[in-house]
């Protein structure tokens, strides 16, 4: 329920992708002309924690390779973000995150180098 709630919210962001199948407690989305550190930190800045890659890579900042396995395109490499649930995950905290996404998207897109 958490997770649906959350991608249908996502809905709306341009060039928002989402990476791999079906995992109930994990989402994976590349979004697209933002680097996913620089997502995290002003995630981080509203209360919303999110992690940049895979998990078993955390302690190794790399590209992911499990992104170019299943054949990322190249901007996906860097701009990639992780949301897990937890079993404490409210339904107020999902909506909270995807308001914080409407907003920081936007305004972080403006920066970006053409």
């Amino acid at each position: 329920k958490l997770r649906d709630a959350l991608m249908s919210g996502i809905s709306g962001i341009d060039n928002i992708k989402v990476n791999g199948g079906d995992v109930p407690y994990i989402i994976s989305l590349s979004i697209k002309d933002i680097r996913a550190e620089v997502l995290l930190h002003a995630l981080e800045e509203k209360g919303v924690y999110v992690s940049a890659g895979s998990a078993c890579s955390s302690n190794k900042p790399q590209t992911s390779a499990t992104m170019k396995a299943i054949g990322a395109e190249h901007w996906q490499l860097d701009s990639t973000i992780r949301l897990s649930f937890s079993p404490h995950t409210t339904e107020d905290e999902i909506n909270y995150t995807v308001e914080q996404l409407k907003v920081l998207i936007p305004q972080l897109r403006k920066f970006v180098r053409k």
